[in-house]
């Protein structure tokens, strides 16, 4: 059977492992998979400025964890449920997701469109066309699935274009000193939500010392079209409030994730029509990385 998946961050990705055995091909618009794992690599220093860790609470999650070998360790192993984090990076994730076998991969190929005959399914892109498939999986964030549904009238398009996702500017940070204070802190009622100690995670080396900020929802929501040096400012200036950071650091940029957090889940693991139509995501269980890797999983079920 021939499958496309549309999106590969932790759903695509889990849904192409899931269905290997058949003819599957991703597209992604990044440079790399993993979505918002996402790891960025500037000037010598290293940020996970998406997400920041995995639980596992599930028995297919965990299984995927156990299998992923070095490539994940428990952050903080101390607390309930371990923070898993990819070794060196968040990035690691879609490394381990490959390593099970994903299919063909087309990266830096946005779908603007798609389409069906009489019997099969055609994505479009900026450079042509691809198809015919069997199947076709939307792996991606609520809003830009529903326009892509909205376009060919199919009656998903409503349901997942009420689901409200947010946003979040993430400040980096590097000092060339180790900085006092604990490692992760969250906060509420400011403009930032989480601050984290990037190089305490495994297998990295502790300086330079560099540190990841994520403003909360509703500031970034209110500053999302913002200049990125006024928002660097602004964040800049949260940061030394709640950490009492002083220090000049030596490098320091922001990120703005336009759809980040999941305000409002479907309720549903995944969205299947018997045409081959499947739409799954974080958004539609949790907002966390197991709730995609789960809505991936529930697709692939549907799908083969």
């Amino acid at each position: 059977m021939r499958i496309a998946i549309v999106g590969a961050g932790m759903a695509g990705l889990a849904c192409a492992q899931a269905l290997r055995g058949h003819a599957v091909t991703l597209f992604d618009k990044g440079r790399r998979p993993g979505g918002r794992l996402a790891t960025r690599r500037v000037e010598g220093l290293m940020f996970d400025h998406g997400a920041q860790y995995a639980t596992a609470r599930g028995s297919a999650f965990q299984a995927f964890i156990e299998q992923a070998g070095d490539l994940v360790a428990p952050w903080d192993p101390a607390v309930k449920h371990p923070r898993w984090v990819g070794v060196p990076g968040m990035s690691a994730f879609a490394r381990a997701a490959e390593h099970g076998g994903i299919g063909s991969l087309h990266l830096q190929c946005q779908i603007r469109a798609i389409t069906r005959d009489a019997e099969a399914w055609h994505l479009h892109h900026d450079g042509g066309s691809a198809g015919p498939f069997d199947r076709i999986v939307l792996a991606l964030p609520a809003p830009q699935a529903a326009p892509l549904l909205a376009a060919i009238g199919h009656p998903f398009a409503a349901r997942v274009g009420a689901v409200a996702m947010q946003p979040c500017w993430c400040l980096m940070l590097a000092f060339s000193e180790r900085q006092s204070g604990p490692d992760t802190r969250t906060l509420e009622g400011g403009a930032l939500a989480w601050i984290a100690r990037d190089s305490s995670r495994p297998g990295r080396d502790p300086l330079p010392d560099c540190w990841i900020a994520h403003a909360g929802p509703d500031w970034s929501q209110a500053h999302l079209e913002d200049p990125p040096d006024q928002v660097e400012a602004a964040l800049r200036t949260a940061f030394a409030e709640a950490t009492e950071i002083r220090a000049v650091p030596h490098y320091a940029a922001v990120h703005r994730w336009r759809y980040a957090r999941t305000q409002s889940p479907l309720g549903e693991a995944c969205l299947w029509d018997p045409s081959g139509m499947a739409v799954c995501g974080d958004w539609c269980l949790a907002g966390k990385v197991e709730a995609a890797f789960d809505s991936g999983l529930a697709a692939a079920a549907a799908c083969a």
